[in-house]
């Protein structure tokens, strides 16, 4: 799945995503924070946007070294996540709660999506 398509679809998901967070936290679960969740879901969609192209362009151009970028990718995302969890739960005590369990859903959501889309990249034609 090429960078423009994987975005596209990345941001359908994220949109569906923030528009079960506006429901959830409007009728179910109004004392959480709507903008400590989207937050969550933007530092997760951000970063899954970035490590998925540096993945996708280090198999465009080095085949055989697809498991080095895919390794690079998933490490700058996950401590681009850590960074971010760590400073709300130190500096945003009252919502890190929230935020911690909404970026972590979002995190294996999107990650998921990514190696889908990557395993597509790698099927033969």
């Amino acid at each position: 799945m090429k960078i423009p398509r994987f975005i596209l679809l990345s941001t359908g998901l994220a949109l569906l995503l923030l528009a079960v967070l506006s429901l959830l936290s409007r009728y179910w679960i109004p004392q959480y924070s709507l903008l400590a969740m989207c937050a969550a879901t933007a530092v997760s969609f951000v970063s899954t946007i970035f490590a998925y192209s540096i993945t996708y362009m280090g198999l465009r151009q080095h085949t055989r070294n697809f498991i080095g970028f895919m390794m690079a990718g998933m490490l700058a995302k996950m401590l681009a996540g850590m960074l971010s969890v760590i400073i709300v739960a130190i500096q945003f005590r009252s919502v890190r709660n929230e935020y911690i369990v909404m970026f972590f859903i979002s995190y294996f959501i999107f990650t998921g999506f990514e190696v889908y889309g990557l395993m597509r990249k790698l099927r033969a034609n």
